[in-house]
């Protein structure tokens, strides 16, 4: 009953309840040391924070310079004077997640270059399904088709690929956790769980305690056998998390160098806690809900639901990285929030929004953010929204997972195509820890790449002069964010180099390269 107990309220079993006996081809599991693992940058952590329901980003950032944005919003806006604008920028912050915020909030972190804002994330075609579109961004497959089933993460494939003799190979500590709830599909891929999901430590601690069977496990040549060794190898693994996880929140726990606010802001303090105590685990998971507005998302008085989320959503970020400042591993943390879709650019009439397509992300974190803003404004115009009255997407959804995966987990460019069937561009948030970044590109009247003829029609040349010999690696992408075109890849020797390519689509295209852990980028036009 205590094994079953323990299945049911913690989702712990890193090989997972769907496991079919048939993979265990042996009678023992190793255990790898989490720095072992194949190509998962060192002791970096990833934090993800997911805002379900759908986060209203037209009045998380807000329009406030565009008269346009009070038109099509007449009961559900924020009149300048009460937002929290950027230096003098026309970046302006919804005032819940700066007043009564820990440390001045999120635009306290922004000025400091540890926040960054993408605007316009989305992808083509969105489906306005909660479920479904919540699916399509944690598998990061983007299918609408009821026949294609959505049910491993995109993260969950990335680290099963590192570990193709999982489970009878796992990590010492958990790849991932999650903090609340039954684990999230981000973390779920075929062979298995690649997490854990606990609500209490302490908790989770008491039902694994014990778990290993003092039996011995068995020859493995009969279904009974396989079943058992099964059971054993999980039972093992369980009890061996339960503890990892115990000894680093009772090392952790007394480190806090902030008061954490009630509520959702106690999911950082766990995290906060398993980190410095020493947890090597890559990836935690958050989510809070219910961004689903459709009436009464803000009262008149600017209080309601949207801003008690905004706001609860600030403080645990603003609490967690000054904690991480204080304790002194801020460099290792980069996080940022995803939602599965925004709001409609009108509002509707109840004091609410309907179910929308593009909206913005917050990325965050220490020393290898870059800060700033990414992105066009929004437009709002009539001609400028879709069909629906929606917001048109900017950058694909799956650029931001490419950042993290290639500049914070260790990915390489093979590996994105694998995860997602076609290479994405970064957006260029985050700069590795890993390597040098030095500039490698000689700077002639301040522009070190260089598109030639702009426009053209279709005949292009790229030029560039590399200070010393390196690895290069040159791409095509459109606007959104998709490859269209490899135009090198390989060794060069130091120099000048022009290097022709052809494009034969009409549009606006980004010419990027990348060499010594650093992009380069330009845009350029192509009128046939």
């Amino acid at each position: 009953m205590k094994r079953r107990q323990f299945l049911q309220n913690s989702a712990a079993v890193t090989a997972g309840a769907v496991f079919a006996p048939y993979i265990m081809k042996g009678n023992q599991f190793k255990i790898l040391r989490n720095e072992d693992i194949n190509a998962i940058a060192e002791d970096n952590v990833l934090i993800i924070v997911e805002l379900f329901g759908g986060n209203d980003g037209l009045n998380t950032i807000i329009p406030a310079y565009n008269d346009t944005y009070y038109n099509i919003r007449p009961t559900l806006n924020y009149p300048v004077e009460n937002t929290k604008r950027f230096g003098t920028s026309d970046v302006y912050f919804n005032p819940s997640l700066v007043d009564d915020v820990h440390n001045g909030g999120l635009l306290r972190m922004m000025e400091d270059g540890r926040l960054a804002i993408v605007e316009g994330v989305g992808y083509k075609d969105p489906n306005l399904s909660h479920f479904r579109s919540e699916d399509i961004h944690l598998s990061g497959i983007n299918s609408s088709d009821p026949k294609v089933k959505l049910l491993e993460g995109w993260l969950a494939r990335y680290f099963h690929k590192k570990l193709p003799n999982f489970p009878l190979e796992i990590p010492e500590h958990p790849l991932s956790v999650q903090i609340g709830g039954s684990l999230s599909m981000l973390l779920k891929a075929k062979k298995g769980h690649m997490g854990i999901s606990i609500t209490d430590p302490e908790k989770f601690f008491e039902l694994g305690a014990g778990l290993s069977p003092k039996e011995k496990m068995m020859p493995n040549d009969t279904n009974f056998g396989q079943e058992f060794n099964f059971n054993h190898v999980i039972a093992q693994q369980s009890e061996m998390y339960s503890k990892a996880v115990k000894e680093a929140f009772d090392k952790g726990k007394t480190m806090h160098k902030v008061d954490y606010s009630e509520g959702f802001a106690q999911q950082f303090k766990i995290i906060s806690a398993l980190i410095a105590g020493g947890l090597k685990t890559k990836v935690y998971f958050v989510k809070l809900s219910n961004f689903d507005s459709h009436a009464q998302q803000m009262n008149p008085d600017f209080t309601g639901q949207h801003p008690t989320l905004l706001k609860e959503m600030a403080n645990g970020v603003s609490e967690f990285m000054d904690d991480a400042v204080q304790q002194g591993w801020s460099e290792r943390v980069a996080g940022f929030t995803i939602s599965e879709f925004g709001r409609r650019a009108y509002d509707n009439g109840s004091r609410g929004t309907d179910h929308g397509a593009a909206s913005m992300q917050f990325v965050f974190g220490g020393e290898y953010v870059e800060g700033g803003y990414y992105g066009d404004k929004p437009k709002l115009e009539a001609d400028d929204l879709d069909l629906d009255g929606n917001v048109v997407y900017q950058h694909e959804f799956r650029r931001t997972f490419t950042d993290v995966l290639t500049n914070w987990l260790g990915a390489e460019t093979d590996d994105i195509i694998d995860l997602f069937g076609k290479e994405f561009m970064p957006i260029g948030v985050l700069k590795p820890r890993d390597c040098a970044v030095g500039d490698l590109l000689v700077s002639n009247n301040n522009n070190n790449l260089l598109v030639y003829p702009n426009p053209s029609a279709g005949n292009v040349t790229v030029s560039f002069e590399l200070k010393e010999a390196s690895n290069v690696d040159i791409s095509v992408y459109n606007v959104p964010g998709f490859m269209i075109k490899k135009v090198k890849k390989g060794y060069l020797s130091a120099g000048l180099h022009k290097i022709r390519f052809n494009i034969h689509h009409t549009g606006s295209f980004i010419l990027s390269l990348n060499c010594n852990c650093r992009r380069y980028s330009t845009k350029f036009n192509i009128a046939l």
